[in-house]
């Protein structure tokens, strides 16, 4: 009877079996886990070269006539 089992599972019965179904899981998770790391890195990269600087800022508030020139280059001194 056990001989059938062994036959059945490759020769290493429950425990072989057992072993394959939590390497899947394992396999799985860890696809998901490089997927997520991946997409997350990108979204960083793409937000940090979309992000406006300070000097940016300035540059436009100087140009709406928010501020001076003289303003301008005191603050552009502090950045």
């Amino acid at each position: 009877m056990f001989s059938r089992c062994f036959q059945y599972f490759g020769g290493f019965g429950m425990g072989g079996m057992m072993f394959m179904g939590i390497f899947w899981i394992a396999l799985i998770i860890l696809v998901v886990y490089l997927l997520v790391k991946l997409s997350s890195s990108t979204r960083n990269i793409t937000k940090a070269s979309t992000e406006e600087t300070a000097l940016d800022i300035l540059k436009k508030e100087l140009a709406k006539g928010n501020i001076t020139e003289e303003e301008f280059e005191s603050k552009k001194k502090l950045l």
